[in-house]
């Protein structure tokens, strides 16, 4: 079985699996699931028979009177339980609680940062500048031609791309061969205007 970068060694018929989740609980972990029903085996056919509802009913057939009094508890010879012992810390104590990395303070209490959020321009309408940034707003276009532009240059660098893999598919070139430098840079206007 693998997950991600990690391989788990699942043994169906011994019941076992490499990350001990199995072995420990009784219960099938998602490792032996999924292997289970590659097989086309119930996974509640290899559950433990106390995990049966036989052996809940038969556990809890008989009545449970609960006492009526803490006088009627049964006394038992123990160490009382206390509460653990508060150790003052030394320093002053925090006025509010430690706010998370993504947690800014804001006028009206915390609020949430834009941490993975990609931004567009209003001008153009590209990612992953804003307005100030933008150079075709430097260079004197209109936002509308601005816009324009930028979608000429998205289908063309579409078109291109669909060309270059019928190209490389006639040719039955792996994709791994084909360079980046083939591919014109999407953030380089200059090149096409």
């Amino acid at each position: 079985m693998l997950v991600r970068e990690y391989h788990h060694i699942v043994d169906l018929t011994a019941k076992t699996c490499d990350c001990r989740r199995w072995q420990l609980t009784g219960i099938p972990c998602c490792h032996a699931v999924s292997c289970l029903r590659h097989e086309r085996i119930a996974p509640e056919s290899v559950l433990p028979s106390c995990y049966s509802l036989e052996a809940y009913n038969n556990a809890y057939a008989h009545s449970i009177w609960p006492c009526k009094d803490k006088s009627q508890w049964e006394k038992v010879d123990a160490p009382q339980v206390l509460p653990p012992v508060y150790e003052k810390r030394v320093g002053r104590p925090p006025k509010a609680r430690k706010k998370q990395a993504h947690e800014v303070p804001g006028k009206n209490g915390p609020r949430l940062t834009r941490h993975g959020v990609t931004i567009h321009c209003k001008h153009c309408s590209e990612a992953c500048h804003n307005s100030v940034g933008c150079s075709l707003k430097r260079r004197g276009f209109t936002a509308e031609d601005a816009k324009a532009l930028v979608a000429r240059m998205q289908a063309t660098l579409e078109r291109e791309a669909q060309e270059q893999a019928m190209r490389a598919a006639a040719d039955q070139v792996p994709s791994e061969q084909v360079t980046e430098n083939e591919i014109p840079d999407p953030l380089n206007i200059s090149s096409i205007i």
